[in-house]
């Protein structure tokens, strides 16, 4: 194929001199389309709440466009920030989200690990892509144990795509900032519609946030079990319970 296109070229080069510049520049074009593609997740630790795996693809010459937007790690920006860089992005590139819901967490650890969940996870948002290049936040210590575990869930399609990993890439790579955005973003939002629906502010849903802790102490005490939203196979979750059930059987 690529051949048949350098002697059609030639033949145009030869014949019209006058477009040379124009083909020359068509085809630069063509081969630097490069898609690079951002994966990051939001919502890994909760008690509370799904997790998300964000995803962001742009052309590799556009992303400078992103770059003045301004992304960077989505933790490190205001809540007002990130919303208006969200709002832009599909200006700029494609975003793709999945939701990993707490009932669907408790039940795939039955059988798998949180990292092998991520892994799923992550897998679902690449293969719904044609991505030239992936660059993925890595979530544990071995970046190349960690591409292989992606790619043997792949389609073969992505057996030559090139793979990045890396610690922090949410603050390095501006193309998993925004991947961060788009699931911080999801997932906060999830997090609002959750203490609408309960009445109750419980910060973060993470098991460090004293009003997690609270909610869910006073919620097993009026109903006797815990919010459906709730991770129970968090220790966190189990504790609540166990101490609920202590706590009752005390009083007889």
């Amino acid at each position: 194929m690529l051949s048949k296109s350098i002697v059609l070229f030639s033949t145009i080069k030869t014949e019209f001199p006058e477009i040379e510049l124009y083909i020359l520049g068509e085809i630069s074009n063509l081969y630097s389309m490069a898609k690079v593609l951002g994966i990051d997740e939001a919502g890994r630790g909760p008690v509370i709440g799904s997790m998300f795996i964000g995803g962001f693809m742009i052309d590799e010459e556009r992303i400078d466009e992103i770059e003045e937007l301004g992304v960077k790690d989505s933790k490190k920006l205001s809540g007002k920030k990130r919303e208006s860089i969200r709002d832009q992005l599909e200006e700029h590139g494609e975003a793709f989200l999945k939701e990993v819901k707490a009932e669907e967490i408790d039940e795939l650890r039955n059988v798998m690990s949180l990292n092998e969940i991520e892994v799923k996870a992550f897998t679902d948002v690449i293969g719904r892509t044609d991505a030239d290049k992936v660059i993925v936040d890595l979530p544990e210590p071995n970046a190349e144990r960690f591409i292989n575990k992606l790619k043997d869930q792949l389609p073969e399609r992505f057996a030559d795509v090139d793979f990045v990993a890396e610690h922090g890439a949410d603050d390095t790579f501006p193309v998993v900032s925004a991947a961060s955005i788009v699931a911080k973003s999801a997932r906060e939002s999830h997090v609002d519609d959750l203490k609408k629906k309960y009445g109750y502010d419980f910060a973060s849903g993470y098991p460090h946030d004293k009003p997690t802790i609270s909610f869910l102490e006073k919620y097993v005490e009026e109903k006797g079990e815990l919010p459906k939203e709730t991770r129970k196979s968090w220790s966190t979750a189990e504790r609540i319970l166990k101490e609920a059930s202590q706590k009752d059987l005390g009083s007889f």
